[in-house]
């Protein structure tokens, strides 16, 4: 942005006042549930229907436009006559996968052959499926609000996009309390599972009372129900409150110690590959008393995961893991000049701002760390250092120092207003402790009571740094060097619109000033854009700082039950506690592996892995689920990919809930939700940091299962995670499947707890030297494996929810397979995109056919199988083991009976062709390594060697960037949208460069060459990605094979972050890759 035409020199040591303490500059700024069905819906086949829209799950908005249907497999379509419509194929995030029924109704298999007839244009065919009970109705539930007068912003004023009009008022308490007062020091030094807080249904807690205003600002009403439409609350049923399998938040948090009973007898139990025999044969007294050590590990755990910066949608916003409670984040934007207010107040993650990058630099979410926001739109560096201090009986206190820094381009006289809000969604109290009318010369103190936080006191401190001086008649009454505070009380089902709210807030000032002073003798823009003055009692309090130059303050949240409250002082100390702590921790967790081991690459790995960590996000809210079981989504007929589209077009959703989750995010701007098959990536090295908040991120996503089995694949839930989403991409269906890659975690656990008990003693070492609060499952295996008889239920119910839902159909065809049950299909198949599967665009067999077979979904399966097995042979259960060993045995031999191609020397997708007959359509890609991806090849097998050849040929999958996701050869290389279809993915690299060690330290025939691929692996995939960051300031969704460039989304560290497990792997080179430092080169 163009500079302002003066700079002002009387300031001369503002830009510098922080000049020694801030000299690193980061390289970059250099029951079957067909049953429930209603004959009923039958009788609507007629009816008209709605196409549905396009939407996919991982591609930004402007790609899900301009699709074709792509053909592959079969050269020859079938015409109106072959019995298959030649329509256009929709993109659609709403494929449906639901379970596929026995084929007793087609014909004998003894009949003749004969192909496919033309489908009666009259009587279209409709899938078979029994009947089903009818649905309950459901009543709608009625929110009530408090007393507010209607305040809208006009929409052709509005400076939020598609934001809602909101409601409330402003105005101020003359109630005098004692005046809490911080002198703030600048100073540059700078337990395990987690218990869940109770939520009771009304309690004693203060309810907001509406004060007696002196002045009400009203502007025209457009109706509440005209605002809810906008936010995606119109136009659905409602399940509010009524018993929906999945939704009880109840149910989770029940006190964690009935969680921890200690088994008392004897356990034996097989581990691993290696089938170490442990036992556990002492008594619950030689241990301790179970209850206690498992009260004790809540009350930690408690104490360090309640509070966190747990809205990753915004730059920083933090908030407990509590249901409607506590909610506090940041907005700042430059006023020197008119213009360019509106477009760069920042609070929301938006790709559009320009950042020069952004994120955690340090993040442990136990104690802390520090974010820095590179604004370059508004000439300023935004650091946040955020502190959490153990105490008391509710959650313990934290702290966030925020100082700004001019940008080296910036004038040093560069004007910034910074605004603090802090809001309580439910019940509860949240006040000014102390009324000023001219404003805040020093601290500004709320004080607060809710639910789970007990009393409280939050601090903004006067803080340090320049304000612009007087130079209009306005400042008199509202002078820039005091704080300004506005209190107001607002609908708290919009209480997360902090930015519209504000907007509106401004303009009734903006409008002040203009009918007071005129056009010609306005304010100076500084002076114009501030709230107006009014503290007081409200469940929304904005806090607003004018500075010049470089700033600094501090927020300090003190809960009443801790036993000392905090001050600036014991911020710095803390700062500087926690930065030492989070240094010593990394290195001790991700110990770089050569080349790596240098301090650039210890910060790149730094950065990737506290933004994955710090994208950790607690979420509470409805969701938006189609259970109405139409029969089309069955898809058992030709063409079932456009009658599945049709029956989404009934708009048969409705809201049901509310649910909470606690997981991380792909992307802070742009997927700021929890995806299912993203989260078992993100939690792998999260695994390595912190194993007792990966298994309560598991525990949340399994709280989430329904009464079959089902977890949504993408969790939207409440009106703040909806506005990131369009309205018509936000059903979700209880027959979509997901990738399950949380069973790599629960695998990832079970090998940790034999390294703990004597498989491998360093590990153990290292392990019991570990402070409690991060490995109490580890430490005490008793806990463990009470954690493992909780949660077996749910996976098991889970994996055979799979095993209805995403059947194949073997009977109906001739396929030579070893079992007649082992085949799966993904459901959700539109004619170009299977979003199901996540691999979104990647050519499938066309056109779409009910007895295709996936060769990735299977591996998954084979996966799951597993997983399982290991897991009742853990807890000791003979008849699971036996029931899991014979399913693993049927998916290894059919993966290669109807999946691998002699012709091709690689695994494919099935199909049925014209003529009725199994037909493999061979699309080299990801999708052809997925048996060796989830590791269910031998290392004898000659197979393997042809993947590796596939996986090693530079005309095919390899680049000096990593392995592509389609084949160069493939006639869809780089077509269409190419998500798919070329670009470099991280999570699928992680998964091959893992396998390739695990086969390179395997004795057999292709050991040296799995050797070789796996060195050079590993260095193009830290070079690709290293690289772009330092050149970008971000992480990316994915690489361009032809120039390892990030491209898509930015800020991707969700799996992309994958890449510090990999710099900690094994250098098998023996030396022969070096760092070269002159050019920034491995």
């Amino acid at each position: 942005m163009t500079e302002p035409p003066y700079k002002r020199a009387r300031r001369t040591d503002s830009k510098t006042m922080w000049e020694e303490s801030e000299q690193r500059i980061p390289a970059r700024e250099r029951e079957d549930p067909r049953d429930r069905r209603d004959t009923k819906r039958r009788e609507d086949r007629d009816r008209d229907r709605d196409r549905d829209r396009r939407y996919r799950s991982r591609s930004p908005r402007d790609s899900r436009v301009g699709r074709e249907r792509a053909r592959g497999g079969r050269d020859e379509p079938r015409d109106s006559k072959g019995g298959r419509d030649q329509r256009d194929g929709r993109s659609d995030r709403r494929g449906t996968d639901r379970d596929a029924r026995s084929r007793e109704e087609r014909q004998p298999r003894d009949r003749p052959r004969e192909r496919s007839k033309p489908r009666d244009k009259k009587r279209r065919s409709r899938s078979r499926s029994p009947k089903r009970e009818k649905e309950q109705e459901i009543k709608k539930d009625i929110d009530t609000d408090r007393e507010k007068t209607s305040l809208q912003i006009p929409e052709e004023e509005s400076m939020e996009r598609n934001t809602p009009p909101v409601s409330f008022k402003v105005g101020y308490s003359h109630d005098t309390v004692g005046q809490y007062h911080d002198h703030m020091e600048l100073d540059e030094d700078t337990s395990k599972s987690s218990s869940k807080v109770k939520i009771k249904g009304k309690g004693k807690s203060k309810v907001v009372q509406e004060p007696e205003q002196e002045d009400d600002i009203i502007v025209e009403d457009d109706s509440m129900a005209a605002m809810e439409a906008m936010m995606g609350f119109g136009g659905f049923g409602t399940t509010h409150q009524k018993k929906v399998a999945g939704n009880n938040v109840s149910a989770t948090i029940e006190p964690y110690e009935r969680l921890m009973r200690l088994r008392t007898k004897g356990i034996k139990y097989i581990m691993g590959p290696k089938a170490v025999l442990l036992s556990f044969g002492r008594a619950a007294d030689d241990a301790g008393d179970p209850s206690i050590l498992s009260a004790e590990i809540a009350r930690n755990a408690n104490q360090s995961l309640l509070w966190g910066p747990y809205r990753p949608n915004v730059y920083f916003g933090v908030r407990p893991r509590i249901p409607k409670s506590f909610m506090g984040g940041l907005m700042w934007t430059r006023v020197d000049n008119f213009q360019d207010v509106q477009n760069n107040f920042r609070h929301t993650c938006e790709q559009g701002d320009g950042m020069a990058g952004y994120g955690w630099e340090e993040f442990d979410s136990r104690r802390g760390g520090q974010q820095t926001i590179y604004d370059k739109g508004n000439g300023i560096d935004i650091k946040t250092m955020f502190v959490k201090v153990p105490g008391g009986s509710h959650g313990g206190s934290w702290a966030a120092r925020v100082r700004g820094t001019v940008r080296k381009d910036g004038p040093s006289d560069l004007k910034t207003t910074i605004i603090f809000y802090a809001g309580i969604e439910g019940l509860g109290s949240l006040e000014v402790e102390e009324v000023d009318m001219m404003g805040y010369e020093g601290d500004v103190t709320l004080k607060g009571e809710s639910e789970g936080l007990g009393q409280y006191k939050v601090v903004v401190t006067g803080g340090r740094g320049f304000h612009p001086k007087a130079t209009h008649p306005s400042y008199a009454e509202k002078p820039l060097d005091r704080t300004i505070v506005q209190s107001a009380i607002v609908p708290e089902n919009i209480l997360w619109q902090s930015k519209p709210i504000l907007f509106q807030s401004l303009k009734a000032e903006i409008d002040r000033y203009l009918e007071t002073y005129g056009e010609e003798n306005a304010p100076p823009p500084e002076q114009v854009y501030t709230i107006k003055n009014s503290p007081g009692t409200g469940n929304l309090h904005m806090i607003q700082k004018v500075f010049e130059g470089n700033f600094e303050f501090d927020i300090i949240f003190n809960s009443g039950s801790a036993p000392k409250e905090l001050s600036s002082q014991d911020v710095s100390i803390q700062i500087g506690e926690t930065s030492k702590a989070f240094w010593a921790k990394f290195m001790e967790t991700f110990d770089l592996m050569p080349p790596f081991d240098i301090e650039k690459l210890q910060r790149f790995s730094s950065n990737m892995f506290s933004n994955l960590l710090g994208g950790l996000g607690y979420f509470y809210g409805d969701s938006v689920v189609d259970r109405s079981y139409a029969p089309e989504y069955d898809e058992e007929n030709e063409g079932f990919w456009e009658e599945a589209a049709e029956a989404r077009g009934r708009r048969q959703e409705k809201l049901e809930g509310p649910s909470q989750l606690f997981t991380t995010v792909p992307s802070r701007p742009f997927f700021p939700r929890g995806f299912l098959w993203d989260e078992g990536f993100h939690l792998m090295p999260i695994a390595e940091w912190d194993m007792d908040l990966t298994l309560e991120i598991v525990k949340s996503w399994f709280d989430l299962i329904d009464q079959d089995g089902w977890i949504g694949r993408e969790q939207i839930l409440g009106a703040e995670a909806r506005s990131k989403v369009p309205p018509e991409f936000q059903t979700q269906y209880p027959h979509y499947a997901n990738p399950p890659t949380l069973f790599f975690i629960i695998d990832t656990f079970i090998e940790k707890l034999g390294a703990l008990n004597g498989t491998a003693p360093q590990a153990r070492e290292k392990l019991t030297k570990e402070p409690t609060i991060y490995s109490a499952h580890l430490q005490n295996p008793e806990i463990g494996l009470k954690y493992l008889e909780d949660i077996y239920p749910k996976l098991r119910k889970h994996y055979f929810w799979f095993r209805k839902t995403q059947s194949g159909d073997l009977k109906s065809y001739d396929r030579d397979a070893f079992s007649s049950k082992e085949a799966y299909r993904w459901r959700g198949r539109t004619a170009t995109h299977l979003l199901t599967s996540g691999l979104d665009d990647y050519p499938r067999p066309q056109p779409p056919h009910p007895g295709e077979l996936h060769v990735d979904l299977i591996s998954w399966m084979g996966m799951m199988t597993k997983s399982l097995k290991n897991i009742a042979t853990l807890l000791n259960l003979p008849d699971d083991i036996q029931e899991f060993s014979s399913i693993e045995t049927a998916i290894l031999r059919n993966i290669d009976d109807l999946h691998w191609s002699e012709k091709e020397k690689c695994y494919c997708d099935a199909t049925i062709d014209d003529y009725e007959e199994n037909f493999l359509v061979c699309h080299k890609g990801y999708i052809s390594l997925f048996p060796f991806l989830t590791g269910l090849i031998e290392p004898e097998s000659e197979k393997l060697g042809h993947v590796l050849n596939l996986l090693g040929d530079e005309e095919e999958l390899w680049s000096q960037y990593g392995i592509r996701s389609l084949s160069k050869k493939n006639e869809f290389y780089g077509t269409g949208e190419n998500y798919w279809r070329g670009p470099i993915w991280m999570n699928m690299n992680y998964l091959a460069v893992t396998q390739l060690l695990k086969y390179a330290k395997l004795p057999g025939p292709h050991q040296e060459k799995s050797r070789d691929l796996y060195t050079q692996l590993r260095l193009n995939l830290i070079k690709t990605v290293y690289e772009s960051w330092a050149e970008t300031g971000f992480a990316w969704e994915q690489y361009n094979p032809e120039t390892g460039k990030g491209q898509r989304t930015q800020h991707f560290t969700g799996w992309t972050a994958l890449v510090v497990k990999i710099m900690g792997m094994e250098d098998l080179s023996g030396g022969k890759y070096k760092y070269e430092g002159a050019h920034d080169e491995l």
